[in-house]
């Protein structure tokens, strides 16, 4: 089976950016894949919001050289912590093909690298390991420029031939179209990357519910708004 490599980043902090990547490691493991999600973000939301231990051993010691038991959230649904010792002058210090080498033998189909915002050097980190990169935004305007070098950043990697994820989207996240802002998001950003996909994860209750009880969201709710709209999500990064 065919390993998929998934950054999820966004330049800007607020955005959803963890909720889609937790969602969408819940909705691979659902459809019977085997998923690992590598928290890269000092905070270790990613841990929290899927029920396990945010403290435990995880991707700093993995870039150190050591490879720490990956702890299982749900069937089939493993992570790796982040946590403080990411900023520790080691990582810092670490070459941006690193985490690539520290997961090439890895034995998953499904791995999700969980991209830490204002961080460059482990969202670096992230967008080398990954074949695919989801750059997510909401309508703020900060949200959009933080993408927005998040895309410059993959483009000039690519163009230089360098190491890293070859095909990307956006995701539009938190997205309520009540509001005129999230109506004219979509169209702002057709007209700024026309080739560029863009797939819509909308504001769903269930989606935060999911965190907040530190449940994975297809055991929470598969049938919720973001649910659905996750699995598209998946279905673009499986099939293009």
């Amino acid at each position: 089976m065919v390993q998929h490599r998934i950054a999820v980043a966004a330049r800007k902090g607020g955005v959803g950016k963890t909720t889609v990547a937790c969602g969408l490691a819940s909705v691979f493991a659902h459809l019977g894949h085997r998923v690992l999600v590598v928290d890269l973000d000092p905070q270790s939301n990613a841990g929290y919001v899927l029920g396990i231990d945010p403290t435990a051993p995880g991707t700093a010691e993995l870039l150190s050289g050591i490879l720490p038991t990956p702890l299982e959230a749900a069937s089939g649904l493993y992570i790796l912590p982040g946590g403080p010792k990411l900023t520790g002058h080691n990582i810092q210090a670490s070459d941006p093909e690193d985490l690539a080498d520290a997961v090439a033998s890895l034995d998953y189909d499904v791995l999700i690298f969980d991209c830490p915002p204002g961080v460059e050097y482990l969202e670096r980190l992230g967008l080398v390991a990954a074949d695919v990169a989801l750059v997510c935004t909401d309508a703020h305007p900060l949200a959009v420029v933080g993408a927005g070098r998040v895309l410059n950043e993959l483009s000039l990697r690519q163009k230089k031939g360098r190491k890293g994820a070859s095909r990307w989207a956006l995701v539009l996240s938190k997205i309520d179209l009540r509001r005129s802002m999230d109506q004219a998001l979509d169209q702002q950003l057709a007209k700024t990357y026309p080739s560029l996909k863009r797939l819509t994860v909308r504001q769903d209750a269930a989606l935060a519910w999911a965190g907040a009880e530190r449940m994975p969201l297809m055991q929470y709710d598969p049938n919720s708004k973001g649910a659905k709209d996750l699995q598209v999500v998946a279905e673009w990064v499986l099939n293009g």
